[in-house]
């Protein structure tokens, strides 16, 4: 099973990462704003766990279920907060550095997780890694460095108002939260209350759902109460949000039956 779902993770992400890029980077009459698509991806994520949940219980029993494990434990909950509120502002990062870099720079970047998913392995979790782990993350992060000092040049010709630097400022930050909020989360998941899966994240899009939103009146309030949450929106923005939605989903399975490298060595592959 770990090894099925690592391929699928592999697949999932390099077409998530093409998806993301695109989204941002075609030329549309309104651009979608990427706080609402992060708002949309956290619903439906809810959903999705809900229906999940939903039919592992008996109708009966599901609202009992979610008052007993979601309401009624509220420490229990409170210990995702930190990772919801994370990956929060993980995602929107992702979306600013998807908008100011090209595709394989996107990518490659991006695997910078890897490394920090790494020091926080050994920092949170206390676990040791191999020589032959440390030694692929330090080509890791030599490639990226080399990837990074050749599209720096691109700055002055970037098209369409892309920032390069922006760009890679957004996706290091993003990749440093991403390995924080990932070693956190499996932490959780392993080492606490038996709690399902599923409803793990629903606890997550507790905080998740009202956090993003606050975060699309706060960044894009105007715009959304002159056109409307879905200003910009068509199939192609609906698709990355589904897959997003997808992801997020696939990485906490990961997660839940390998670990975090594991994750994120599979997503570099998607290279």
């Amino acid at each position: 099973m770990r090894t099925a779902i690592l391929i699928w993770l592999t697949l999932q992400n390099s077409i998530h990462t093409l998806l993301i890029r695109y989204s941002r980077a075609r030329e549309v009459e309104h651009m979608f704003l990427s706080t609402v698509a992060v708002f949309f991806t956290e619903v439906m994520k809810c959903v999705v766990c809900l229906g999940i949940i939903f039919k592992e219980e008996t109708p009966s029993r599901f609202f009992g279920v979610l008052m007993d494990q979601v309401v009624r434990q509220p420490y229990d909950t409170l210990k995702v907060c930190v990772p919801a509120m994370v990956y929060i502002v993980q995602n929107n990062l992702f979306y600013i550095a998807a908008s100011h870099l090209d595709a394989a720079t996107f990518m490659i970047t991006s695997q910078l997780k890897i490394f920090t998913a790494a020091i926080f392995t050994v920092i949170i979790l206390k676990r040791s890694l191999t020589r032959a782990q440390w030694i692929a993350l330090v080509v890791l992060f030599v490639g990226v460095s080399l990837v990074q000092l050749q599209s720096a040049g691109a700055e002055s010709t970037g098209l369409d108002g892309q920032r390069p630097i922006v760009g890679f400022s957004a996706v290091v930050i993003a990749c440093c939260l991403s390995g924080f909020a990932g070693i956190y989360f499996e932490k959780i998941l392993k080492d606490s209350t038996p709690v399902s899966l599923w409803m793990r994240n629903v606890q997550m899009c507790v905080f998740a759902i009202p956090s993003s939103f606050a975060g699309v009146m706060w960044q894009d309030g105007k715009v959304v109460m002159e056109n409307g949450l879905l200003y910009g929106f068509d199939w192609v923005v609906w698709l990355t949000v589904i897959w997003y939605c997808v992801g997020g989903l696939s990485v906490a399975v990961c997660i839940k039956y390998a670990d975090n490298i594991a994750k994120n060595f599979a997503t570099s592959v998607a290279i």
